[in-house]
């Protein structure tokens, strides 16, 4: 290898590298623009979900509504046929309170 082929090797190394950071830096600005309201979405209208708040609040229910920055819970008793069941108590909870949302059962 001479000197040239060296100096080359070196320019492509590093070029690699700044690719690399490049693409770290564009997942790193995708999974910031990711919000949780996206998420919320892909639940279907009837599953019963728990959402607990930042606060240790916990309510199971079935999200009714979601909005930018809230979501509208309607709280139910079991989590079969509620659908077609009226809701008990709805509340309307801030996105950035909510810590967790799950599909099971546990509380």
């Amino acid at each position: 290898m001479d000197e040239f082929d060296a100096i080359t090797a070196d320019l492509q190394a590093a070029e690699r590298c700044e690719q690399v950071e490049h693409a770290r830096q564009m997942l790193a600005a995708a999974d910031a623009v990711r919000d949780f309201s996206s998420a919320l979405r892909r639940i279907g209208p009837a599953e019963v979900v728990l959402v607990v708040t930042a606060d240790g609040w916990a309510a199971r229910g079935r999200i009714v509504r979601l909005g930018a920055d809230w979501l509208r819970i309607a709280e139910v008793r079991d989590d079969t046929g509620t659908a077609r069941v009226a809701p008990g108590r709805v509340h309307e909870v801030r996105l950035d309170a909510v810590i967790r949302v799950s599909r099971g059962r546990d509380r």
